[in-house]
């Protein structure tokens, strides 16, 4: 594997990986700020409605800036861990192909 694969590689894994971290702090604190004000969105902070409702954004719609602050770095952190997951799958699906 070339320097430059392996860096890459190293890389993407590591923004996936804090973004994973990252949001296993702020989604459930999102997810509960939200139960207090009672507003039910999915099961749980993990539950594919929660994350789609970070991922687009749709809690700015609601005039809460307790929210914001908690859910603007859980969307970033959740779009950080799928960029990174897809670029490592990337790189590595490349490296199989290239050297079979």
């Amino acid at each position: 594997m070339q320097m430059i694969t392996m860096f890459l590689l190293l890389l993407t894994t590591g923004v996936g990986l804090s973004g994973i971290t990252g949001y296993l702090i702020f989604g459930p604190l999102a997810y509960r700020h939200l139960q207090d004000r009672g507003a039910l969105i999915g099961l749980h902070a993990f539950s594919p409605a929660f994350l789609s409702f970070v991922l687009r954004g749709q809690f700015r719609s609601r005039d809460d800036r307790n929210l914001n602050g908690l859910a603007t770095p859980a969307q970033v952190l959740l779009w950080s861990c799928i960029l990174g997951t897809v670029g490592s799958a990337i790189l590595v699906t490349l490296y199989q192909w290239q050297n079979p």
